[in-house]
């Protein structure tokens, strides 16, 4: 199971240190906003690789499947962690194909059927990104399609793993992983909603104070360092 992390480069770079996150992924509007300030894609991917030493998935232009061959050899120049995110096309998946073939891992985005899915599976591609929200927003039942991919590749012992993104919401996060998906895509804000819960907080209410009727040895690590 991974978590996949999306945001400002900011952001991924503090859900980096938790050591919590896998990967850090984009889309065209976060590669838009990396660059809004005149920085190019490839200066702002080096700094975030460098900061995360996380695979950084990067989603191709494209259209064609030499352009996608030719963008993926362009970015690996600047760094092998960088990873093709490819959108689910006659061509992209011609080119994540031939991608696989070389060794080089793919990502195929924009899944929403379950042919798109099993034609990746054709292709060997090593992830696929399902659009959770995007299809529950269109009157797809999403769960039940994760749950049906899932299924599949199962039966047939594909190793493609599945990765939604356009996870909106702490329930959508259980109902991917609770119908099959290997991980989610999610951008930081959300990371950060995934562990508080009430019930939590008002234990953590009660066991400080019964710490604070502990006794402890005076050199006991209970205060920060800086305090």
């Amino acid at each position: 199971m991974t978590i996949w992390i999306a945001g400002s480069p900011e952001q991924v770079i503090e859900a980096a240190k938790t050591g919590l996150v896998s990967a850090v992924v984009t889309n065209p509007t976060v590669i838009a906003s990396w660059t809004q300030h005149g920085e190019s894609l490839e200066s702002v991917a080096q700094s975030v690789v460098q900061a995360t030493r996380l695979p950084l998935y990067v989603q191709l232009h494209g259209p064609t499947r030499q352009q996608f061959l030719r963008e993926t050899e362009h970015l690996k120049r600047v760094s092998d962690l960088i990873i093709p995110k490819i959108p689910a096309t006659l061509d992209g998946l011609a080119a994540a194909r031939d991608l696989e073939a070389s060794g080089t891992e793919t990502l195929i985005t924009t899944v929403c059927s379950l042919t798109q899915a099993y034609v990746c599976a054709v292709a060997g591609v090593t992830s696929i990104c399902p659009y959770f929200s995007r299809l529950r927003d269109s009157g797809e039942n999403a769960a039940q399609f994760i749950a049906d991919v899932s299924a599949m590749y199962r039966r047939e012992g594909i190793k493609t793993r599945i990765r939604p993104a356009s996870v909106r919401s702490v329930q959508d996060v259980e109902d991917c992983l609770l119908n099959g998906a290997d991980g989610v895509i999610i951008f930081y804000d959300l990371f950060r909603k995934l562990i508080p819960h009430p019930v939590t907080d008002t234990s953590l209410t009660a066991f400080e104070a019964d710490w604070q009727r502990t006794t402890v040895d005076p050199d006991y690590p209970t205060k920060p360092e800086n305090a």
